[in-house]
């Protein structure tokens, strides 16, 4: 039998560069990625990256191995890289810049990973990765399965209240989009209640729990909306939002009522387990299109 059309295209695309950090997301993008028909290779990096990837191509360097990340590719052939998972921010003296391959002009770029918000480190890292000829891609052009679809996920729908929090919160994330802050709000009753910033959503929610233990909410559970969104302008090819199972299961424990993301620029890796997992914990779990960007249906 011969390959679809589409699997055809992707392998004729070259090798696929995917740098893994923390978590399982890059290993998910791997098997997606293997599954089109493309070939690839992971460069796992060191203190970050943590799944298994036995089954791949592999190789681990260090943050600041620029001149070895480049020999890696060029020798691999790979044109496209994609970066998945978590990376922690390190210090910068902690690292061991190889700039023996990478043009001194970029000096700039670098230092933009020592000082400023996410956006800048991101468009620092996306400035580097150009200049040398190489073509920075997102999941969702490389795996659009992952990607949160419009519409609710599992039986439990949110009500005329919870849509009225999610569309407030909505507007809060682009809001604070310009100031660089977060992609996550908890909105309950028309007021924000707490604020994503760098300690990352999980722990931004948990938060919501110490506040319920402490009665400074009122409203007996479940109630409250988790809402995650792409900030506007965001580099959604290096720095997409996620949600998963684990995001259902602290808002489970934090008393939540649902969790909406922003269908086309979230990612939703694992949707069946999102989907059986929201059902579970009695959540609704929903993408709303908020016009920003694409959407897909499950």
């Amino acid at each position: 039998m011969s390959a679809d059309p589409a699997s055809r295209e992707e392998a004729s695309l070259g090798p696929l560069a995917i740098i893994a950090g923390a978590g399982d997301l890059p290993r998910l993008v791997a098997e997606e990625v293997r599954n089109t028909g493309r070939s690839l290779f992971v460069i796992a990096v060191d203190g970050e990256a943590d799944a298994d990837f036995s089954a791949f191509p592999t190789a681990r360097l260090p943050i600041g191995a620029a001149g070895r990340l480049k020999a890696l590719l060029v020798e691999r052939n790979c044109r496209d890289v994609l970066m998945a998972g978590s990376f922690r921010r390190p210090r910068f003296s902690d690292i061991e810049w190889d700039m023996s391959a990478v043009k001194a002009a970029l000096l700039p770029a670098i230092m933009r990973l020592k000082r400023g918000g996410d956006d800048k480190v991101v468009n620092g890292v996306v400035q580097i990765f150009e200049s040398e000829g190489f073509r920075i891609v997102g999941p969702a052009d490389v795996v659009p399965r992952l990607v949160a679809p419009t519409g609710t996920l599992g039986r439990v729908k949110p009500g005329r209240k919870a849509r009225a929090d999610i569309d407030y919160g909505f507007q809060a994330i682009r809001q604070m989009g310009p100031l660089d802050i977060g992609q996550a709000v908890i909105v309950l009753d028309g007021r924000v209640i707490a604020v994503e910033a760098a300690e990352g959503t999980n722990a931004m929610v948990a938060r919501c729990s110490d506040l319920r233990r402490e009665g400074r909410i009122s409203v007996p559970p479940p109630s409250g909306v988790l809402i995650k969104s792409a900030k506007p302008g965001q580099e959604l090819r290096l720095d997409m939002p996620v949600a998963g199972v684990e995001t259902i299961r602290v808002a489970k424990d934090a008393g939540l009522e649902g969790i909406a993301v922003e269908a086309g620029r979230v990612l939703v890796p694992r949707i069946d387990d999102v989907r059986r997992a929201a059902d579970e914990a009695g959540l609704f779990f929903v993408g709303i299109d908020t016009g920003s960007g694409s959407s897909r249906r499950p």
